[in-house]
């Protein structure tokens, strides 16, 4: 499965350290989002941004594809249920949305 940030509906700040906030556009609800969730986002985001310059179309990443960027390194089994656990979690607020690989 593929994960792309909702760039139409939902705006994304953060602070160093402090994690960040998520402005939903459609309802002007504003949700504080963790450090870590806030990295998870951003590096979403940023690779869509990407992704669209360089091809024309925003690609979606897989939860192994964002493990490994976060960690660094090859994700355990663990991590990706992580990632995956904070993406559908993001997914439920219409904040990430899913397409099929």
């Amino acid at each position: 499965m593929q994960y792309a940030f909702n760039s139409s509906r939902f705006a994304l700040r953060g602070w160093a350290g402090h994690g960040g906030v998520v402005y939903d556009d459609a309802d002007s609800a504003l949700y504080e989002v963790s450090e870590s969730a806030f990295e998870l986002l951003s590096l979403l985001r940023d690779r869509q941004l990407r992704s669209a310059v360089e091809t024309a179309e925003a690609a979606g990443q897989t939860a192994p594809q964002l493990a490994y960027a976060l960690m660094g390194e090859a994700p355990e089994d663990s991590d990706i249920a992580l990632v995956t656990s904070v993406l559908d979690n993001l997914k439920s607020m219409g904040v990430v949305t899913c397409r099929s690989a």
